[in-house]
Formats: structure tokens, C-alpha cells, sequence
């Protein structure tokens, strides 16, 4: 948990966003009015919110009684269903209700069940002890009795099994005192109502009502639930991710790009309707969730598999994993937005626009002159000028309001470490390899010293080179190193190989190793309540470090101790200190044996503390030795981790202070020599050169690049001076993105804006009904243009082109062009077309002429299409590809007449055009270019045609002639597989 997740921002003006990236604000509460406005085609509910109570009786408590259910034998020894299979029916039946009995908006639910996800509900001012205080308060029991008491020092263990499990230890003792024993009646909607209520009440005073009201309408099992809820720690079962799918097949996906729950219930609450693949794009003032890195390997060379290296290209990246909050920054038009990984707004802290903010005021110039809009992602950190270097992350919310109160001051201030870039000019990048990202990068991004600035990384081939960054890193007591695979894409909301962390703690060979002595416990809380999770460990005092007249036994705080224990360390530690344990009086501490703080600040107190000699020693390993004045020795640990227990040591062969600056002294001296070895390796080290590939900056460029297709050299510019919003993919005739689209309007000159109301005549582009396309027809304001439209003028552009014509012109729109219209626009569409449906300013395709005939009144017989064909014969032949009658143009066709009987009549040479539609007509079987064999079903005829083309380069399919008549029926080449000959005996 970051320090800045939970603060008080000041309230600094920002800029204003677009509604539909849902960037409210967590304190405001939308009335109604509001949320109809805002979105108006958010689904409404037929009845009431369930109660409350259903909730828990038939989703919370089924789903944690199945997390503790193990697959057994289902009735009449039928295997059972598996948990994820139960857990699956739970949810889906619950959805089902909600759907039948109250409504297609499950948004009221959903921020319930998914609490920890739900970003229009600000923090609770409210920790484990404050809610406590409320309910002793509430319930009108002693402070001091023994239930206040439990309550309040919840994590200590007593004669239940709650310790550590506050929602439980609440439960407990509500049950003893409720208010009420059956399931009360509050709605889903009330609930939220009244959290909503307590999100923005900051003060005893103002709190106490409100948990009053929840205890005087719930049972003691929902107010637990109610307890989690406000804690954010569900624990289920069930992730996210399981609800999303059950909800919605493409719910995860919109969730990963705007990391909102409120769009995912509003716009996918048809399961009927599906996204475009352009919908699942991150998006400009949207937050999305980003990629994050995978846990360390067993080992280095694990990792370096895993980075898919080839002879061709055998290069993996290493970066620097740096100490600060991953951050993803949005900017557009002079507009900013930031984010954290948990989707918290920090657009008030780091800055809207140009002239506020501790950031964005010092970003001009930051971006290429053509940059437009971009999304970026990376870590702020904290930068200290006056002594050039980062400083600890937790000084990165001081050093932000700092920035905001004193702008230009020399103190420490946020840097902004950009990695990643995932969306440039209107196009989203996160499909284009990590290579082609970065190079677009800078080229988008101009370093501005100190503020904003592209993370380096560095080029490497094999795992030793890994080992040498990470002991320069750990030199320079950084985090860790992420390596990533510079060929992968960008996967949203996923933990995967192709960026994999590397942290000193994780690797054996690295780090101090270091005895240390334990002085104090921590109550553990969630799966290690009850127990001492954590421990605080110290240095013994010695020499002229220990005053005249002191306890030898005295010790001085050091590190805190928490992670690399197994279930049966914890045992044994807890086996070998039994009964030694006193509990810690923050009026009477321990001074004679312990000193924890330093200049008036230090650790959490421990709950617990021992005496030195009745303690034991631990091994803890750590990345390196860092100065601090959080513990009273003055240094700590980095990444401290449990080793061992040392039980050939007591407290007089611990570490102690004289002894570690040896220690230290000794580590310094090894690593100085260890740099003049890396300096040799370096020299010997061979280097090679990469050469990058071009990557044109959407926008930067005189001429944008057309991934789609290029305007002919030369030309005049088709759409020069229209503007468009292309609002989905194309579907017909041919698929294309909204991206693709995009980047052909813009080719022949067209201008791409992503609002309707970018200027009083853009054309809007779509092709099918999602979201966004079915509020604009809803509006009524206006026409919707499919892009089949935006082919055809292109296409008749081109032809006019050919044909020397040089204007530009653009197409009437035709009623097979419109999507949605107003009459009068559908009525100058019918105009542009003759009785039969032929336009007066195209030319047709083959396909369109063909049907154009078809359907005219009078016979359209074969006769009259061999006729027609070859009167066709005269005409330019690239006119004649798509036309169904001269399907048969790139074929050679030989007809096999031994055998064939009736297809010898069938097959004069007068009627061979007419057949085969253009086909040329091969005479013999040796013609190298025979792609088709007409041929009986002879067994022995089949075998001898097989011995003779066995040895072609390319072989000629055997069919039947039923394949010729079924194809010129059907207006189309037929798949051969289905006319192969039948074989018979017969000789």
C-alpha cells in the first residue's frame, strides 16, 4: 500500500474531461438528475434492490462455504462438480435472479460485492480500531470490559479463533448484544445510500449516527459483512475476474481499459451485444489497469527462457526497477490525468494543465511539436536536487504538496520515470511490440531534466549480465531490475513473462546475512492471525558504545523481521519463546533492555517483547545496509528475510553494533574490488550495434503514415477539408478497425476528431450498434454513415485517376451507405440511384452489376449469360474479376474424356466458354498451368491420373463435373473437397 493511496488532496482546480471517461471524482455523489445526464442510456431496474440480506444468505456465504469444500462423489457415486465449477453456479444464479427479479443494472451489487474495485466510492476514514471505538460506543458496553477490550485489541489472541480476523472478532461479539436475530430489511440501494454517507464523513461525530443505523436494521452475520465491505477485504472465493465473466464475456476487458465498475454494469448490461476490438483499446482520460510484472525465477537462466530469445533475435531489456508509485499519465491538447495502478486520481496532485500542479508546470516542451495526445506509463518517484539522487518513497506525497505550495523551490520534488507509451495521436499502440513502443516514445517524448525523463534500459543476451546489473543495483540500494522481452505486446491488467522482476531478496548468492537477536512481536491478522507474524530484531550494545553503568544486555532496534517464515518456523519460534512473552506498556517500556526510538520518532511499538536472555537469534538475509532514523541504531536492513533459527546462539553472540560496522567496512571493501573486476569484463565485453526500425509519430509527420493503404503520389487529396469520427470497425464488404479506418481517412487528407461535436460538420462513421453509435441515435442529432461509403469514394477515386481525371470527388451517399439517418438525408440517398438501384456517380463492381441483373425484372437465364459473357470478352478485363459469370478466369481446366459418357456430349468445345466462364481450356495433359482435372469416378482411370501429375510443382485438383455446374448455380468457386470423385471397379 503506497502512502499517498489514502490522503487528502488539496483542492486544486483541475481541467475539465470528458463524462464518458468517468473522472467525477470519488467525493462526488451524482443524484438521479445527474447520472441521466451523464449517461443516458444507462439501464434501469423494473423492481426494488434485493435486500441486503440475500446477499450474504445466497452469494457471500455459499461461496466461502464452497472456498473450504473439497471435490467429493456427487449422488449415486457421480463425481461432484469441482469448487470453480460450484463457485460458478453460485454466481450465475445470482445474476439470473437479479436479472428476472430486478433489472438489467447490477451496478448497486456489483460495487458491493467487488468493494475493493469501486472508485466512485472515496476511502472510508475508518481503520480496524475506529470502527471498533464506534461499536463499543454503539453497543454501550466498558472500553475496559472484556468484550471492548477484544474489539479494540483485536489481533491478540484470546479464547476464540477470531484473532487477527476483525470482521469476525465483530461478529462474535455483536451476536452476544444484536440488535436484531433475523436478517433485516435493507435494500442493496439503501446500503450504498448509506455508505455513500459514511465514505464522506470524516469525524467521530458524524460517523457514530450512521453505524448506529446499520446496527439497529442488520443482524450480527450482516453487519460482519458489512464490515468487510467497508474494509475493502472481501475474501470469498471468488476473484474479479470470475464475476466479470459471469456478468459478461467482455466485461474484463472493459474493465482492464477504464477500470471502472459502473461502465462495465451500464454499457454491458445486454450479454447479447459484444465490444469491438477497437473497444478494448486503452482510451484518453480513461484510466485502464496496467501490465504488471512477473515474480522472479528459480533461477536467472529460468528467466532468460523465458524471454523466447532466437538466433535471430537472442536481446532481452533490463531496466532498473525503481522505488515509486507506477503512475499512468494522460494528456491531451494542453489537457493532463494521472493515475495509480489502483486506479486512485491523482490529476490534483501532479497537475490539470500547464500552470498548476507540482508536474505539469514544468512540462512544456516535453512533447514532439506533433504530438496531440498520448498516454504514458510509468513511476513517479521522489528527486532530491540538492543531493541528485532519489530519495525513499515514502517522502513522494510531501515532496508533491511541496511542489504545489512552492513550485520552483530546490527541495525534493516528483519525477516522473516514463517506460511505456500506449497511445498516440488517436491510435492505440498496445498491440505494436515493446520495441516499436519505445521508439515511438522518443520520438514523442523529450526528456525534461529532473521532471519527466525516458527510463533507460539496457541491452543484454545472457543471464550473467543480469547478475552484474543487479550487484550494481544493489550498490546503489535500488529496488530490483525488471527484465522484459522487447517482442512482446502489451498485455492490459496481466502478470506475465515477458516483463519478470528481479529483487536482491529473491537471489541466494546476494546480500548480507546477519544473526540477529529478537526484542518484540506483531500480532498477525488475516491467515496469520493469532500468531506473532512479524518480529523486531536488534544489535547489542557494546564497547564504547555502551555508557558507564548500562545493562550488558541491552539492545538497540534494527530491523522488523516479517517475510520468509514457513508455518513451521512459526511454530517453533513460538515453541522456544512460550511463556516469555510480556505485553508492551507504552507507559512503562522496557528501556533497560530495549531502545526502539530515535530523535522522538520510530517503529510501531511492538505489541509483545521478551527479555534478551530469554530470546533467540535469527538469521535474516538482506539486499544491503541503509541509513535510517526509523530504528534507534541509526542503519536497517534492506529487504530483510528470514533465514534460520540459530540455536547454537544466544544473546551474547548476536550481532552487535561494533561488529556490524566491521561487517560493513569488510562488504565495502569486497565491492570496490568487485567493481574494478566488472570494469575488465566490461572491456572484453563484445558490443553489438541494433539497428531500429522506422516508427512515424502519428501526427508529427507532413505526411501521417497509412498502415492501410497510401493515396496515389501526386495526387490531390480525396477528403481535404472534411473532418470524421469513426465510431466502430467496418464489418462489410470487407473487416477493418476503427484505428485502420482512421489512418486511410487520413491519408487522402481527411481530418480525425474522436467527439461528434468536434466541429458543425464532421461525418460520423460506423457499422454497428454499440454503445457509443446507439446514444448518438438515441440524440437524434446525427447521421451515421456506414464505411462502406469511405471504400467507394476511394475507390471510384482511384478509378478516376486511371482514367486521367484529376479533380476530386466525392460519391452521393447511397441508402446502402446509411446506418442511421433522418428522412430527408435517406431521401437524397434514394436519389442517387436509378429505379434498378444503379448509381448515377459510381462505377459498379462485377458483384453489384451481377445482382443488379439478377434481380431486374425478366429471365436471367444461362443462355442469356453465356451470351452476355461473351459479349463482356471485348471489355477490359480487370472489370470482369469480381463478376460471378467469370468466376472461372484463373483457371486451367482439363477435361479427362476417356470414360466420362455423357459429359463427352456435355462438353463440346461451342459450349466450353459459356461452362467454364473464362476458364482457359487446357488441351493436353502435360500444359504446366492445369489447376482443375475433370474426371469420372474409374478407379484404374483415377490411379493412372494421379501416376501422371504426382511430380508437378503444383498438383491439379480431381473433381467431378458436378463441380462445375454446382459452382456456376451457386455464383461461386465451391470448395473441391466436396466434388471429389466417388471410386467404383468398374474397368
Amino acid at each position: 500500500m503506497s502512502d499517498i493511496d489514502d490522503i487528502d488532496l488539496p483542492d486544486i482546480p483541475r481541467a475539465p474531461v470528458d463524462p464518458s471517461g468517468d473522472a467525477l471524482g470519488p467525493n462526488r455523489i451524482l443524484s438521479d438528475f445527474d447520472l441521466d445526464r451523464e449517461y443516458p442510456n444507462r439501464p434501469r431496474n423494473k423492481n426494488p434492490t434485493l435486500p441486503f440480506a440475500d446477499l450474504y444468505l445466497s452469494l457471500f456465504e455459499p461461496l466461502l462455504a464452497n472456498k473450504k469444500k473439497k471435490t467429493g462423489v456427487g449422488i449415486r457415486g457421480t463425481k461432484a462438480l469441482k469448487p470453480h465449477e460450484i463457485r460458478r453456479n453460485i454466481i450465475d444464479r445470482f445474476i439470473s435472479r437479479w436479472r428476472n427479479e430486478v433489472g438489467n443494472d447490477i451496478y448497486p451489487a456489483l460495487r458491493l460485492i467487488l468493494c475493493e474495485k469501486d472508485r466512485d466510492r472515496s476511502v472510508y476514514h475508518l481503520k480496524e480500531k475506529t470502527i471498533g471505538r464506534l461499536l463499543v460506543k454503539v453497543m454501550k458496553i466498558n472500553k475496559d470490559s472484556d468484550d471492548g477490550y477484544a474489539l479494540i485489541n483485536w489481533k491478540q489472541p484470546g479464547a476464540s479463533k477470531s484473532a487477527g480476523d476483525f470482521a469476525l472478532r465483530c461478529y462474535e461479539i455483536i451476536k452476544k448484544r444484536p440488535m436484531r436475530t433475523t436478517p433485516g430489511n435493507l435494500t442493496i440501494t439503501q446500503v450504498n445510500s448509506m455508505l455513500d454517507r459514511l465514505s464522506l464523513a470524516s469525524k467521530e461525530e458524524e460517523q457514530l449516527p450512521i453505524m448506529t443505523e446499520f446496527y439497529n436494521n442488520m443482524n450480527a452475520s450482516e453487519l460482519m459483512w458489512l464490515i468487510r465491505i467497508i474494509m475493502r477485504q472481501m475474501k470469498v472465493g471468488a476473484t474479479e475476474r470470475t464475476f466479470f465473466d459471469a456478468w459478461h464475456p467482455d466485461a474484463a476487458a472493459l474493465f482492464n481499459i477504464s477500470s471502472s465498475l459502473k461502465r462495465v454494469c451500464w454499457e454491458l448490461s445486454d450479454p447479447e451485444f459484444r465490444m469491438d476490438s477497437d473497444d478494448k483499446s486503452v482510451s484518453l482520460m480513461s484510466c485502464f489497469q496496467p501490465q504488471l510484472a512477473q515474480f522472479q525465477k528459480r533461477s536467472l537462466d529460468d528467466a532468460v527462457k523465458a524471454m523466447h530469445l532466437t538466433p535471430e533475435d537472442p536481446v532481452f531489456w533490463i531496466e532498473e526497477k525503481l522505488d515509486g508509485e507506477r503512475m499512468q499519465m494522460h494528456y491531451e491538447n494542453g489537457n493532463f490525468m494521472f493515475w495509480s495502478r489502483k486506479a486512485k486520481d491523482y490529476t490534483r496532485l501532479y497537475g490539470s494543465c500547464f500552470d498548476d500542479g507540482s508536474l505539469t508546470r514544468h512540462l512544456r516542451g516535453a512533447f514532439d511539436d506533433g504530438v496531440q495526445s498520448i498516454i504514458l506509463d510509468g513511476e513517479m518517484i521522489t528527486w532530491d536536487p540538492r543531493l541528485d539522487c532519489i530519495v525513499a518513497f515514502g517522502t513522494l506525497k510531501t515532496a508533491a504538496l511541496e511542489g504545489i505550495r512552492n513550485p520552483y523551490g530546490d527541495g525534493p520534488r516528483p519525477l516522473f520515470r516514463v517506460f511505456d507509451i500506449l497511445h498516440l495521436n488517436g491510435e492505440c499502440l498496445i498491440n505494436y511490440t515493446l520495441r516499436d513502443r519505445r521508439t515511438a516514445l522518443e520520438r514523442s517524448v523529450k526528456n525534461v531534466h529532473r521532471r519527466m525523463e525516458i527510463h533507460e534500459y539496457e541491452e543484454a543476451r545472457e543471464a550473467v549480465e543480469i547478475e552484474r546489473a543487479l550487484r550494481k543495483v544493489i550498490d546503489e540500494a535500488s529496488e530490483g531490475l525488471v527484465i522484459k522481452n522487447p517482442r512482446s505486446v502489451y498485455r492490459l491488467n496481466d502478470r506475465n513473462d515477458d516483463w519478470m522482476k528481479v529483487k536482491p531478496e529473491y537471489m541466494t548468492e546476494f546480500g548480507e546475512s546477519l544473526d540477529l537477536l529478537v526484542l518484540g512481536g506483531y500480532w498477525g491478522s488475516g491467515s496469520r492471525g493469532g500468531i506473532l507474524s512479524s518480529y523486531l530484531c536488534g544489535l547489542r550494545v557494546d564497547g564504547n558504545h555502551l555508557k558507564p553503568g548500562e545493562n550488558p544486555m541491552k539492545f538497540r532496534s534494527f530491523c522488523k523481521v516479517g517475510g520468509g517464515f514457513t508455518a513451521n518456523d512459526y511454530s517453533k519460534v513460538a515453541h522456544m519463546t512460550d511463556s516469555q512473552w510480556v505485553p508492551w506498556d507504552p507507559k512503562k517500556p522496557p528501556n533497560e533492555y530495549i531502545e526502539i526510538v530515535s530523535n522522538g520518532r520510530g517503529v510501531d511499538q511492538p505489541d509483545v517483547w521478551i527479555r534478551p536472555d530469554k530470546s533467540i537469534v535469527l538469521e535474516v538475509k538482506a539486499a544491503s545496509i541503509i541509513p535510517t532514523d526509523e530504528f534507534r541504531a541509526g542503519k536497517s536492513l534492506r529487504f530483510p528475510r528470514f533465514r534460520r533459527i540459530r540455536e547454537d546462539k544466544d544473546w551474547q553472540s548476536a550481532l552487535s553494533i561494533s561488529e556490524l560496522i566491521a561487517f560493513k567496512e569488510e562488504v565495502e571493501k569486497e565491492k570496490a574490488e568487485e567493481e574494478k573486476r566488472i570494469e575488465v569484463e566490461n572491456r572484453k565485453r563484445r558490443t553489438g550495434k541494433r539497428i531500429k526500425r522506422e516508427y512515424i509519430v502519428l501526427g508529427a509527420n507532413d505526411k501521417p503514415a497509412d498502415f492501410v493503404s497510401s493515396a496515389i503520389e501526386g495526387c490531390p487529396q480525396l477528403f481535404e477539408g472534411r473532418s470524421f469520427y469513426v465510431m466502430s470497425d467496418a464489418t462489410i464488404p470487407k473487416k477493418m478497425g476503427k484505428a485502420e479506418i482512421e489512418q486511410l481517412i487520413k491519408s487522402h487528407g481527411g481530418k480525425i476528431y474522436q467527439t461528434e461535436n468536434a466541429v458543425s460538420c464532421t461525418n460520423i462513421i460506423g457499422d454497428r450498434n454499440n454503445v457509443k453509435i446507439s446514444a448518438l441515435k438515441k440524440k437524434g442529432t446525427h447521421d451515421i454513415i456506414r464505411p462502406a461509403w469511405i471504400f467507394d469514394c476511394i475507390r471510384q477515386h482511384e478509378l478516376d485517376l486511371q482514367r486521367g481525371h484529376k479533380g476530386c470527388y466525392i460519391i452521393p451517399i447511397e441508402p446502402r451507405h446509411i446506418l442511421h439517418a433522418s428522412g430527408s438525408a435517406e431521401r437524397r440517398a434514394t436519389a442517387a440511384l436509378d429505379q434498378f438501384g444503379d448509381s448515377y456517380a459510381r462505377d459498379l463492381t462485377m458483384e453489384e452489376l451481377s445482382k443488379l441483373l439478377h434481380d431486374m425484372p425478366g429471365t436471367f437465364d444461362r443462355t442469356f449469360a453465356a451470351d452476355f459473357v461473351k459479349g463482356l470478352d471485348e471489355l477490359d478485363q480487370r472489370e470482369l474479376d469480381e463478376l460471378p459469370g467469370w468466376m472461372f478466369k484463373s483457371l486451367v481446366i482439363y477435361v479427362d474424356m476417356q470414360d466420362q459418357g455423357q459429359a463427352n456430349k456435355n462438353l463440346k468445345p461451342p459450349e466450353c466458354l459459356a461452362l467454364f466462364a473464362g476458364a482457359r481450356i487446357a488441351q493436353d495433359l502435360q500444359d504446366p498451368d492445369i489447376t482443375h482435372i475433370v474426371a469420372s469416378s474409374n478407379r484404374q482411370r483415377l490411379q493412372e491420373l494421379r501416376d501422371m501429375i504426382k511430380w508437378r510443382p503444383r498438383i491439379p485438383r480431381i473433381v467431378t463435373k458436378d463441380w462445375l455446374e454446382s459452382s456456376l448455380e451457386a455464383r461461386t468457386i465451391l470448395d473441391a473437397e466436396r466434388f471429389l470423385p466417388v471410386l467404383s471397379d468398374d474397368r
